[in-house]
């Protein structure tokens, strides 16, 4: 079998994407151009086959997060990583697609929503959840103060 037909066998086209049922790699669809040697990212496959190349310094952003407001945005388990519709997919710089990136996430990873109020911006420009940080400081101050406590009665 071609690459070709062996690709698009393990694609499921639905009503807005066009899903990778293939194995995947961090959520993104993996497709083996030729088997056990050669592996690529499906949407980027498909991009090429369909569209082109993907030029020089840019990479591939999936449009479709954006589109969608029922999209949970978490990682790999984000249903358009899988995505392999040319439509859906455009070439931007990695600073674009960065951007658009950290644009999309509106929580913490614990779910804390990132608003002016709960976001930090540490030195790097990485938005840090307040609500987060301060727990963080909290169990870090408790353990502190066993360690002292601890100390304290041992000396005794």
């Amino acid at each position: 079998m071609s690459p070709e037909v062996r690709f698009w066998a393990k694609v499921n086209k639905t009503e807005t994407c066009w899903l990778w049922t293939g194995g995947t790699n961090r959520g993104y669809g993996i497709f083996s151009v030729q088997r056990n040697v050669l592996q690529v990212y499906a949407h980027i496959y498909a991009y090429e086959l369909l569209v082109g190349p993907v030029p020089d310094g840019l990479e591939l952003d999936h449009l479709c997060h954006n589109d969608d407001p029922m999209c949970t945005r978490k990682g790999a388990a984000c249903v358009h990583r899988r995505c392999v519709n040319p439509a859906h997919l455009e070439a931007v710089t990695p600073e674009e697609n960065a951007r658009r990136r950290a644009n999309r996430i509106t929580e913490c990873p614990h779910g804390h929503e990132y608003t002016p109020a709960n976001t930090i911006v540490n030195a790097a420009g990485s938005r840090v959840c307040r609500t987060c940080e301060k727990a963080r400081w909290t169990r870090q101050n408790a353990k502190r103060k066993a360690a002292r406590e601890a100390a304290r009665r041992a000396s005794s």
